[in-house]
């Protein structure tokens, strides 16, 4: 299982690359980067409610294995289509609307395969393998990009693919437990009441916006990161990637580690990931507007920025997620994962978009000064809802 899912995030990896590097490159505008984002992060939001009660009832493998023939088939469209750049976004919409029935089925399949003490290390397995083969990937395909192009990259990505489809073949069943009398129309009724249940639960509740809120700061840092490197940092589209990548994965590695050897309970660990969130954003955004350090040198702070950035995602994350798997039935959690990203979707359609505006409005030194702050008042809330809710 480990495998698919990673050889799965490094052939998106490679697909998502692509596409944004195309885009920028033709357009120079943030709100054609938003575009692609949106061709990410939609089909989720349509598609992941019908996804997580497929997760709830069908065989996982079965899903996995379909989701990944599926999308393989429409990487080998968009190698045809990817010199009209504007063609291949539908065929992405396509791709990630395939995509989202394999990660309600995975991220149930990871939680049904161990014991519920296991869960923290499940998740943090899991969750590495995701983001893991996210930033490995976009490091590795930056670099193909550079030097072989975009062609090369989308042949990999297909190679990538084919390789998780068949490795899925060997997956064991993945069958939801089911209980007696069981039908379609009972299962939605039990969902039903499950969600009047978790959504009365304070603490769900809390976590279940965190784990959304970043999928969303992740859409609104990825629209402004192409115009923010070339524009201010001076770093072009083809070698900007190559700088972030690295830095990003040594953060979510600290921050693995962080969450492993420091017991601290998941409130406060979104507390700690909301604050170096904040503080990174703020100083940053400082050192720009005062003119502190300028050429080359400017990459030191933005490299440490970068591996905060990590740091505080994953935690965050890890976090919440760990949450809500110890608080919602193994039955249901398909589905409670299905509607996370549904919200996670929606604010990734929405935050993108907004990030391109914000860019015009405030500049993007500005927008740097008021996303820290915004970030360490969150920290602040945060730090008090744990202390009176005890988590």
């Amino acid at each position: 299982m480990t495998c698919v899912i990673f050889i799965g995030q490094f052939a998106s990896a490679f697909l998502m690359l692509a596409l944004v590097v195309s885009v920028f490159a033709e357009t120079k505008s943030n709100f054609g980067v938003s575009g692609v984002i949106a061709s990410f992060t939609v089909p989720g939001f349509l598609l992941m409610a019908i996804a997580g009660l497929a997760a709830d009832i069908f065989d996982r493998k079965k899903i996995i294995l379909l989701a990944n023939t599926i999308i393989t088939l429409v990487v080998l469209l968009i190698l045809f289509s990817i010199e009209t750049v504007y063609a291949s976004i539908p065929l992405s919409f396509l791709y990630f609307a395939g995509n989202v029935f394999f990660y309600p089925a995975s991220a149930a399949a990871s939680a049904q395969l161990v014991k519920k003490k296991q869960l923290l290390a499940a998740n943090s397995i899991y969750i590495f393998t995701l983001s893991g083969g996210i930033i490995l990937g976009l490091f590795l395909a930056a670099v193909i990009h550079f030097f072989l192009g975009n062609r090369a990259t989308l042949v990999i990505c297909e190679i990538l693919l084919i390789a998780a489809a068949v490795l899925s073949v060997f997956l064991p069943p993945l069958i939801p437990r089911k209980i007696k009398n069981y039908s379609v129309s009972k299962t939605l009724s039990d969902i039903w009441s499950a969600f009047i249940y978790i959504f009365n639960q304070k603490l769900i509740w809390f976590f279940f916006l965190i784990f959304a809120l970043m999928q969303g700061i992740i859409a609104f840092g990825v629209t402004l990161a192409p115009g923010f490197f070339d524009e201010v940092v001076g770093l072009s589209i083809n070698k900007s990637p190559i700088f972030i990548f690295p830095f990003i994965g040594f953060g979510v590695l600290l921050g693995l580690i962080f969450v492993h050897n420091w017991k601290l309970q998941e409130g406060q660990i979104v507390t700690v990931g909301i604050g170096t969130l904040g503080f990174a954003t703020l100083v940053l955004g400082l050192i720009l507007r005062l003119n502190a350090i300028s050429g080359r040198l400017l990459l030191v702070p933005v490299g440490v920025f970068l591996v905060l950035l990590g740091f505080a995602v994953i935690d965050c994350i890890i976090a919440s997620r760990t949450v809500m798997q110890k608080k919602v039935s193994h039955h249901y959690q398909g589905t409670v994962f299905g509607a996370n990203i549904i919200l996670s979707s929606f604010l990734g359609a929405t935050m993108a978009p907004s990030a391109a505006v914000f860019e015009v409005l405030l500049g993007y030194v500005n927008v740097l000064i008021f996303s820290g702050l915004g970030f360490l008042a969150l920290s602040a809330l945060f730090s008090r809802f744990s202390l009176r809710w005890k988590f």
